[in-house]
Parts: structure tokens; C-alpha cells; sequence
């Protein structure tokens, strides 16, 4: 269990995180919001790397910033992982493992050969990091946080860069991991939480607003989705800035929106998926900011 209880972070008189409150248990959750909506603030006061300004995280009641015994407990993955690039990945993971106390030589280097199985990195374990693609860099980067089984990863834009193979692979590691752990996932890829996580937490503005099942984002969306196939000519005068999505046909152009009223006199209401709902909620948020 990964829980927060009133944890806020203000520089100076400003929030990076408003207080909030979180419990989260086994599974694996998605972590939304535009940039500088605060989801690395959030992370890093959660793994205990960056100090609140007020309440607390805890893992299984420890406080992550209790010291070695609470983050033992913690695997965090930032979004840039740096390496040796002159060590194979077998090495690096020895070498981490004795860092961490992690048993006698023996069992870090069945720790590193177990978890070199789990990112499937096997076949390239001796190959110097300098030959590694960046998805296999990332991956690594997780069998390093996996050292020494702790009950919470949290990873930082896992799939950032990635080819659509190597984002389905490392989807496959996390959603593995999940099974016994609590998986919080940050990301811009939609697409990556709707496949793979059950439960969505969305930040805005440093606060949250959402915490609840994926296909709960919808209701955001409900009476202002709409869709309506415009001509050429009215093509040239839509807003496009507000449009979700707009595809060419035969006969001109199918267009997606959000707006609270119809865009069109042709726009029929649709039926709204997880992504409209998040584009929704965004949406008011920067229209509410912008008041």
C-alpha cells in the first residue's frame, strides 16, 4: 500500500502540489497532466526524494523519509536514466545491488540474472550500455529499481521516444510487475494507460482533479463531444485550435471537438472514450486558468 495524507510541496508561496490525499494498493495506475502540472513533484515526494511542505507519504506505514528501511521499499525510474556506458548490463546490476546491501556475492548476481529475465535483457546482458538501444536503456533502468523486490515502482515516461515494438515490450514488463506491486506510471501516451492501467490519477495546475477508473474519464466528455462532416470551404473558417481530431473524406473533412454547445449546425453528440474525457477536463482547467 502506497498511501499520501495531506502531502503538498510550496516553493516559497506557491504550490507545486496542492495538499492531496492518495491510497493506492497492487495494480498499476496511470499519472496524467499537461507539463508543469506537477507529476514529477508528485513522484519524487512520494519515493521520498524531495522533502514536503506538508503531511506525509508512507509504504506499507513506513514514511518514505524514514530512511533506508522505507526506501528499500521504493523503485523509482526517472524519465533520463544514466549509466556507465562502458558496463554490460549484468555488471551494472551487480554493481547496484552491492551498493544497496543487497546479500553476498552470489545473491546479487542471481538477483541481476533474475531480473535481467524479467526486462528481457538476457541476450544482451554483456554488451557494453553504449550499445543499447533506448528502449533497452529503459528497461534496464527498471531492473534496477527492481533491485532488492520492493513493493512500490514508480516510473517516470517510461515509453518517451520509444517504436511502437519496444513501447508494447515495456508495457508488458510494467503490467508484469503489477501483479504484486503498486505501479505508478507518468506518462503523455494516452494510449499506455487505457491498455495497461485500471485506475487514472490526473493532475492540473498543481492539484488533483481525478482519481478514480480509466473509463471514468468519460464523464467529462458526456454532452460535449461532437462530430459533423464539414465541407472544404467550411473547413478554412473552424477554429482548429479546438478541434480533438479531423480526417479527410471524399467529401470534405470529419471533424472531432469538444465544446459545450454544437460547433456546427451539422454536429451530431458522439458517444465520448477515455481520451475526449481527459481532453475535457484539461480543457476547463486552461480555460479556468485563463480567467
Amino acid at each position: 500500500m502506497l498511501s499520501a495524507t495531506n502531502l503538498g510541496k510550496k516553493y516559497r508561496k506557491i504550490w507545486a502540489i496542492e495538499p492531496l490525499s492518495l491510497q493506492l494498493s497492487q495494480g498499476m495506475y496511470g499519472l496524467l497532466g499537461p507539463n508543469g502540472a506537477g507529476k514529477s513533484t508528485l513522484m519524487r515526494l512520494l519515493a521520498g526524494l524531495l522533502a514536503p511542505s506538508t503531511g506525509d507519504a508512507t509504504v506499507n506505514g513506513i514514511s518514505v523519509r524514514s530512511g533506508s528501511k522505507a526506501r528499500l521499499q521504493i523503485g523509482y525510474v526517472p524519465q533520463t536514466f544514466r549509466m556507465y556506458p562502458q558496463l554490460s548490463a549484468r555488471e551494472w546490476l551487480r554493481h547496484v545491488a552491492k551498493l544497496k546491501g543487497i546479500g553476498s556475492c552470489r545473491e546479487q548476481h542471481c538477483e541481476a540474472d533474475r531480473l535481467l529475465s524479467l526486462v528481457h535483457l538476457e541476450k544482451e546482458a554483456d554488451r557494453p550500455a553504449r550499445t543499447y538501444s533506448s528502449g533497452m536503456v529503459k528497461r534496464l533502468g527498471i531492473a534496477q529499481a527492481l533491485l532488492g523486490s520492493p513493493a512500490v515502482i514508480i516510473v517516470d515516461e517510461p515509453t518517451t521516444g520509444l517504436d511502437p515494438e519496444e513501447r508494447v515490450r515495456l508495457r508488458h514488463v510494467l503490467s508484469e510487475l503489477a501483479q504484486s506491486s503498486v505501479v505508478l506510471l507518468s506518462t503523455h501516451v494516452l494510449g499506455d494507460v487505457e491498455s495497461s492501467c485500471s485506475d487514472v490519477i490526473v493532475l492540473g495546475n498543481g492539484k488533483l482533479h481525478y482519481n478514480g477508473r480509466v473509463a471514468g474519464l468519460a464523464q467529462f466528455a458526456e454532452g460535449k463531444l461532437w462530430e459533423w462532416e464539414a465541407s472544404h470551404h467550411e473547413w478554412q473558417a473552424i477554429a482548429q485550435e479546438r478541434l480533438l481530431a479531423a480526417r479527410k473524406t471524399s467529401e470534405g473533412v470529419l471533424c472531432r471537438a469538444i465544446a459545450d454547445t454544437p460547433p456546427s449546425p451539422y454536429a451530431t453528440a458522439a458517444k465520448p472514450a477515455m481520451e475526449d474525457g481527459y481532453m475535457a477536463l484539461i480543457s476547463s482547467l486552461s480555460a479556468a486558468k485563463g480567467r
